[in-house]
C-alpha cells in the first residue's frame, strides 16, 4: 500500500471513531399484529421466561418466546409449539453451536411488512474436532427440519446496482494539492515542524481544480542540542515563524520523535504556544510521543490537537488531524508517526482535494437504503477481478450528492469502468455487503469449518430475505454450504410447500464455501442476491437433477479455487472447484431460468452450463431426469446476463460431467422437441443478450447444435466468441456487436498503454472464432481489429489447427467500423505445423459484405493451388483468397488410415493434396473455364481398400462434384448411390462425357485401359431459401464402390490418366492480388444490435 493510501487509511480508521454509531427509527408497521412477529401477544419473554444462559447452556423450546437480550448458549432446539421471534425493540445475538428449528417449530426475525430494521446476529460456534452429528445437519449449523419454519426478512436494501460513470482510481495530481515532502528545499529530521496555510476560495472557486487551502511558509528546527542557547535560538525563530502568520490563517504542528531533550528547558516555547492555544498539550509530550495539532492564527476556538502516548500494535505512536473545508471539497491533513528506534519517524502535511480522497460515486438506481458505515464493493472492469474494491459509505452533504449516489471512504486504487461503449454494457457493479440481519461464524486461525444453513425436505416456510451471511460453508465436508436445500424435491408442490420459498436480497461473502447449493430440489428462486469471494462454485446446481431453477438479478463474483485434495462423497469440493473452474454460476441441469444476472469475475468462469449424462450423488435414485435427457433439453431462459473478468471463460457451454464429477469430452447437446425421443425436431437453445468483456482466455465458448446467440455484445478478449456445432445442425450469431478492444483501458499491462489478457501480448485478437460448422454469422457488427508489431488481429477468424470445417460456414451483412489495411476483417489462421485441417476451411460471403467483392457472391478460402483459380482474389493480410465458387467437402471412409492423394486435374502439374484424414474440398457446379465441371482424381498409392465410400457436403443439384477414382484395371466392381436416404439406380455409361450430363445421378464410368472409374456427385434439390444445414433438405450425397475381385496393389492410375488428354482440363492460372484498402462500413454499431444496457 502506497504512503498516500496509508494516509487515507488512517484518516478512515479516525473518521469512523468520530462518526459514532448510527440509529435506525424504527419502522411503523401499521398492519395486524399477525404481521409483525413480535408484537403477537402470547410471546413471553426470553429473559423472564429462560433467563440468563452459559456456553454450555442446551436450550429447547415449545412455546412463544420473544428474544429480548443476547444470550451465547451450547445449541436451541425450536420443537413444535416453539416459536422463537427476535425483538424489533434493540440489536440482539444469539451464539450457539447449532440452531435446530423441528416440525411445528418456528424461528423468525422480521415479517414479509415489518422488516428488521435493527441489528440482529446469529453466530454459529465450534471447531473442526467437534463432531456432533446431528441427524441431517451434523455441527454448527442453522437447520430446518420437516414442519419447521424459517422466516428471516431484513430491512430492504438495493442488493447491487451499476456505474452511471467510471470511478477513477486516485490521481495524485488533481487529488494531492499539496505534499510537503514533494515540496523544494524541505528539511527533514528531528524536531518541531510548523505550516504556514490559508484559505483561498474566490466566487469563481473551481472545486475540481483550484487549491483552495494554500500553502505559505513553514519552519523546522531541531531541538535536541546539548547547549541551550542553540535552543532558545531555535524557539526565538519558531516563535517569530508563528507570530508572523496573519490573523484568521491556518498554522499546523507536528512533531517528529526526539524532538526535544528531558534535560533541557522548553517553557519558553510552551508559554508562547499557550497565549495562542490556551488549552494545549504540547508542555506535557515527550521526546517519544506523536503530536500534531492546527489551528486558525487568533481563533482559539479553532484549535484542535492530537497526542498519542501509547505505542500501538505496530510499534509506533501515531497521531493524525484532519482541518475540512467541507463544502469546498478541502482538508488539510497533518500526521506524526514515531517509532521505537532513533531513526524511526515521519510527520507528514498533505491538503487533499476530498473529491478525489473520497470519492462521490454515480448509480443506476436510488440507493438511499445505503447507510452511513454500509459496507459496499465496486467490481473490477479489468481482467483480473482482484481489483474488486471495498469501501465504506460515509454521510454525503456535497451538493451533487443525490439519492443516485454514494460517498466513499477512501479513494479508488483502480479504474473502474461507468459507461456503456458500443453497445457493450461495461459499467462496474456496485454491490452491498451489510445487512441488518447477521449469520456468520467463528472459525479459528487456518481452518475452513465455517457454519452452515440448511434445509430439509417438507419444511413448511423457508424465507430468506435480506440476510448477510459471511465466514460460512465447508470445502472439507460434503453438504456444509452457507445457503442449501437438501432433497426437498419440488418447491412448487403445494401439497408440501403452501408457500413458495425464496432466498431473496440476501448479501453473502467472504465465504468458505459456496454461497448457495440447490441439491435434489426443484423451483428454487433466487432473486437478487450477492455471492462475493467464495471458496469454489458460488451459485451450485448440484447433481443436475435440479429443474426448474430461476436465477433472477444475482451478482457473483470472486470465487477462487480450492486448494487441496477432493475426494468422492467426503469432502464438499468436488474436482471443479479445484480445477478447470470454479464458476460463478455452475448450471447443470437446462431446465433453469437465468435472467438479469451478472457473472463479474473469478478464477475460473462465469457461467458454465455442464450436464452429466444422468443426476449423480443422491438424486440418481429419484427419477429426476432420465439418461441423456439433459443433453436433448433446451434450457428454459437465458437472456440478459453479463460476464466478465473471468481467468478462463464468460460463458462456456460444454463438457460432460462424469459420476465422479470430473468433466471431460464434448457436450454433445443436442436440444430436441422431445427430449426423450432422439428423432424427434431439434429446437434451437436460445442465448439472448450475453455480454461479455475482459475474460482472459475466451469471452464465450458454446458447444451444441442447434444454437442461436442473438443480440449479445463482445469486447476486450483474447477470443470474442466461439460457437460450436456438435452435431450436422446449425449454430447462428446474429444481430451483434463484437469489439477488439475497447476505450475501457484497465491497468497497463508493464511496458504498454493498457491492459491485455496476458503479460505480454503476443497471441492473435480474434472477435468471432468459426470451428467445425455449419455456422452462420449475420448482421454482426466489428469494431477496432488493428493488429500490430505484437500480435496479429482480425475480425473474423478460423479456429487453428482444427480438423473439421463446414462447406456451409457463411456470414452475412457484417459490418465494420474501421478500414482494412490497416485493420483486418478476416484473418486465416493457418496450422504452425502441417495440418490438413487448413485446407477444409471455407467461408460464404452471401452479399460480399466481408470481402467488399463486387458481382458474384465469393467464398474465402485457404491461399492453396489446389483450391484457388485465377477467378480468385488473394488478400494478403487475410492470410487468404476469396473464390467465385460454391465448394463442396467430400469425406472418403474406409476402414484404415492410409494415405490419399488427391488431384485436380487442371493445368500442368495437377493441383494436388495428399490427406490421411480423407477429407478434402471441391469447387462445385460448372465453372471452370470451359464452363465445365473441376474434376477430382483420388488414388492411393500403395494399395487401396476393397471398399470406399464418397460422401458428399453441400451437394446440390446444380452445385456438384465430378469425381476420378483410380481402381485395379482387371477389377470387377459394384457401385451404388444415395441421395439421402433414397438409394438411386445405378447405371455404367460408355464415356466421360456421359457421366458430366448425368443430372440424376447413379452414372457410372470405368475405363480399364487406365484405372479409373468416373461418378458424379450430385443431389436431386436445392437449398430453400433461408435452409441452414450441411446438404439441402438434409439429403447428403454417397456414392459406395467394392472391388469384388483385382488386384488391390494396381491402386495409382497417375501415370496413366495424364496420357489421356480427353481427361484432362486447361491450367485455370493463378489469383491475382487485392490488398486495397477496403473502407468502413459503418462507423457505429445500429441501435438494434447488441445487448446494450444490461442492467434490469
Amino acid at each position: 500500500m502506497g504512503l498516500g493510501m496509508v494516509i487515507f487509511s488512517m484518516y478512515a480508521h479516525k473518521m469512523s471513531r468520530t462518526l459514532g454509531i448510527v440509529i435506525y427509527a424504527l419502522l411503523c408497521c401499521g398492519t395486524a399484529l399477525a404481521q409483525c412477529p413480535d408484537e403477537a401477544t402470547d410471546l413471553l419473554s426470553w429473559t423472564s421466561q429462560i433467563g440468563a444462559t452459559s456456553p454450555s447452556s442446551n436450550i429447547t423450546i415449545s412455546q412463544p418466546i420473544l428474544l429480548d437480550s443476547s444470550v451465547e448458549l451450547f445449541s436451541l432446539t425450536i420443537a413444535s409449539g416453539g416459536r422463537l421471534v427476535w425483538s424489533r425493540a434493540g440489536d440482539y445475538a444469539m451464539r450457539a453451536h447449532f440452531i435446530r428449528i423441528q416440525n411445528g417449530g418456528e424461528l423468525h426475525i422480521g415479517g414479509k411488512t415489518c422488516r428488521y430494521t435493527k441489528k440482529a446476529r446469529i453466530t454459529l460456534l465450534g471447531e473442526p474436532e467437534e463432531k456432533l452429528n446431528i441427524p441431517g445437519f451434523g455441527e454448527k449449523f442453522l437447520g430446518v427440519e420437516a414442519g419447521g419454519v424459517l422466516n428471516l426478512y431484513g430491512k430492504d436494501k438495493r442488493s447491487w446496482t451499476k456505474l452511471t460513470k467510471h470511478a477513477n482510481k486516485f490521481d495524485k495530481s488533481l487529488g494531492e494539492i499539496f505534499n510537503h515532502k514533494e515540496t523544494e528545499n524541505i528539511v527533514g529530521g528531528h524536531g518541531i515542524y510548523v505550516y504556514h496555510f490559508k484559505e483561498e476560495f474566490p466566487a469563481d472557486f473551481d472545486i475540481e481544480k483550484d487549491p483552495g487551502i494554500v500553502y505559505v511558509n513553514r519552519i523546522h528546527r531541531a531541538l535536541r542540542s546539548w547547549s541551550q542557547d542553540n535552543i532558545n535560538t531555535a524557539i526565538t525563530e519558531i516563535i517569530d515563524f508563528i507570530n508572523n502568520i496573519p490573523n484568521g490563517e491556518i498554522f499546523a504542528i507536528a512533531t517528529q520523535r526526539d524532538y526535544k531533550r528531558e534535560d533541557r528547558d522548553y517553557s519558553t516555547l510552551y508559554d508562547a504556544f499557550d497565549l495562542i492555544a490556551p488549552s494545549n498539550s504540547l508542555r506535557s509530550t515527550t521526546p517519544n510521543d506523536a503530536y500534531v495539532a492546527f489551528g486558525k492564527k487568533g481563533d482559539q476556538a479553532s484549535f484542535k490537537e492530537d497526542l498519542d502516548t501509547t505505542v500501538g500494535s505496530n510499534n509506533k505512536t501515531e497521531a493524525m488531524l484532519v482541518y475540512s473545508v467541507e463544502d469546498r471539497e478541502r482538508e488539510l491533513v497533518v500526521v506524526s508517526e514515531n517509532g521505537l528506534v532513533s531513526w524511526d519517524g515521519t510527520v507528514r502535511f498533505y491538503v487533499f482535494n476530498t473529491l478525489q480522497t473520497r470519492p462521490i460515486i454515480s448509480v443506476v438506481d436510488d440507493v438511499r437504503s445505503w447507510k452511513t458505515g454500509d459496507r459496499i464493493f465496486v467490481t473490477s472492469t479489468d481482467y483480473d477481478w482482484r481489483q474488486v474494491e471495498e469501501f465504506n459509505v460515509i454521510p454525503c452533504s456535497n451538493v451533487i450528492c443525490s439519492p443516485n449516489t454514494v460517498r466513499l471512504d477512501r479513494p479508488f486504487e483502480y479504474d473502474h469502468y461507468g459507461e456503456i461503449y458500443n453497445r457493450v454494457d461495461m459499467r462496474a457493479e456496485v454491490g452491498l455487503m451489510t445487512r441488518h440481519i447477521v449469520i456468520d461464524a467463528e472459525v479459528s486461525e487456518g481452518n475452513s469449518n465455517g457454519g452452515h444453513v440448511k434445509f430439509l425436505h417438507g419444511f413448511k416456510d423457508v424465507q430468506v430475505d435480506g440476510v448477510e451471511l459471511t465466514n460460512l460453508g465447508q470445502p472439507l465436508i460434503l453438504g456444509r454450504y452457507p445457503l442449501h436445500y437438501h432433497m426437498c424435491e419440488d418447491l412448487s408442490d403445494t401439497s408440501v410447500y403452501p408457500t413458495q420459498s425464496i432466498i431473496r436480497k440476501n448479501s453473502i461473502h467472504h465465504t468458505q464455501f459456496r454461497c448457495v447449493t440447490i441439491h435434489g430440489t426443484h423451483a428454487a428462486r433466487l432473486l437478487d442476491n450477492v455471492c462475493y469471494d467464495s471458496v469454489g462454485h458460488g451459485f451450485f446446481l448440484e447433481d443436475g437433477g435440479e429443474k426448474n431453477t430461476y436465477l433472477r438479478g444475482n451478482l457473483g463474483l470472486g470465487q477462487r479455487r480450492f486448494v487441496g485434495t477432493t475426494v468422492l462423497d467426503v469432502t464438499g469440493a468436488i474436482p471443479t472447484d479445484a480445477s478447470k473452474g470454479p464458476a460463478t454460476f455452475w448450471i447443470t441441469n437446462p431446465l433453469t431460468t437465468v435472467l438479469n444476472n451478472a457473472a463479474a469475475g473469478g478464477e475460473g468462469v462465469g457461467m458454465w452450463f455442464v450436464y452429466p449424462d444422468l443426476p449423480t450423488g443422491p438424486s440418481r435414485t429419484r427419477d429426476f431426469m432420465q439418461n441423456k435427457e439433459a443433453r436433448h433439453t433446451k434450457i428454459t431462459l437465458y437472456k440478459n446476463n453479463v460476464h466478465h473478468s473471468y481467468n478462463r471463460a464468460g460463458l462456456f457451454v460444454d463438457n460432460i460431467e462424469n459420476d465422479d464429477l470430473t468433466v471431460e469430452g464434448y457436450n454433445e447437446y443436442n436440444p430436441r422437441l422431445n427430449p426423450l425421443d432422439r428423432s424427434s425436431a431439434s429446437i434451437p437453445a436460445v442465448f439472448e443478450r450475453i455480454t461479455a468483456y475482459k475474460n482472459r482466455g475466451q469471452n464465450v465458448w458454446i458447444r451444441g447444435t442447434p444454437i442461436i446467440v442473438r443480440e449479445s455484445s463482445f469486447a476486450d478478449s483474447q477470443i470474442g466468441i466461439t460457437l460450436i456445432k456438435e452435431e450436422d445442425i446449425w449454430v447462428e450469431l446474429i444481430n451483434s456487436v463484437v469489439v477488439g478492444f475497447s476505450d475501457n483501458l484497465g491497468k497497463p499491462n508493464t511496458g504498454y498503454t493498457r491492459s491485455y489478457p496476458y503479460s505480454t501480448p503476443t497471441r492473435d485478437v480474434v472477435g468471432f472464432r468459426f470451428n467445425k460448422g455449419p455456422v452462420y454469422v449475420k448482421n454482426t457488427w466489428f469494431h477496432d481489429f488493428e493488429p500490430t508489431s505484437l500480435y496479429r488481429s482480425a475480425a473474423i477468424s478460423n479456429m487453428e489447427c482444427a480438423g473439421h470445417f463446414n462447406p456451409q460456414n457463411q456470414v452475412e451483412n457484417v459490418l465494420f467500423s474501421y478500414d482494412d489495411g490497416p485493420g483486418s476483417r478476416f484473418l486465416f489462421g493457418d496450422c504452425n505445423t502441417p495440418n490438413e485441417g487448413d485446407g477444409l476451411f471455407t467461408l460464404k460471403d452471401i452479399n460480399n459484405s466481408l470481402s467488399g467483392s463486387t458481382g458474384t457472391q465469393v467464398t474465402l478460402v485457404q491461399n492453396s493451388a489446389f483450391q484457388v483459380t485465377g477467378q480468385c482474389k488473394v488478400r494478403d493480410n487475410w492470410n487468404a483468397a476469396y473464390c467465385p465458387y460454391n465448394y463442396g467437402e467430400i469425406d472418403v471412409f474406409i476402414t484404415d488410415d492410409r494415405e490419399m492423394t488427391i488431384y485436380r486435374t487442371d493445368g500442368n502439374p495437377f493441383p494436388k493434396r495428399t490427406v490421411v484424414d480423407h477429407e478434402f474440398l471441391v469447387i462445385l457446379g460448372q465453372k471452370n473455364q470451359n464452363q465445365n465441371h473441376f474434376q477430382y482424381l483420388v488414388a492411393f498409392e500403395n494399395g487401396m481398400p476393397d471398399t470406399v465410400t464418397f460422401y458428399g457436403k453441400s451437394i446440390t443439384k446444380s452445385d456438384s462434384a465430378l469425381m476420378a477414382y483410380c481402381v485395379p484395371r482387371d477389377a470387377l466392381l459394384s457401385f451404388s448411390f444415395r441421395i439421402g436416404s433414397t438409394s438411386i439406380p445405378t447405371q455404367p455409361v460408355c464415356s466421360l462425357e456421359e457421366v458430366q450430363g448425368d443430372s440424376e445421378g447413379g452414372m457410372y464410368y470405368f475405363d480399364k485401359k487406365v484405372g479409373v472409374l468416373f461418378f458424379k456427385m450430385v443431389n436431386d434439390v436445392e437449398y430453400a431459401a433461408g435452409e441452414k444445414g450441411s446438404c439441402p433438405s438434409g439429403k447428403c450425397v454417397r456414392a459406395w464402390i467394392k472391388v469384388q475381385s483385382g488386384t488391390l496393389t494396381d491402386s495409382d492410375c497417375y501415370d496413366r490418366f495424364i496420357q489421356e488428354p480427353s481427361y484432362l482440363q486447361a491450367a485455370e492460372g493463378v489469383p491475382t492480388p487485392a490488398n486495397a484498402v477496403l473502407p468502413a462500413t459503418t462507423p457505429e454499431a445500429p441501435a438494434s444490435w447488441g445487448a446494450g444496457s444490461t442492467y434490469p
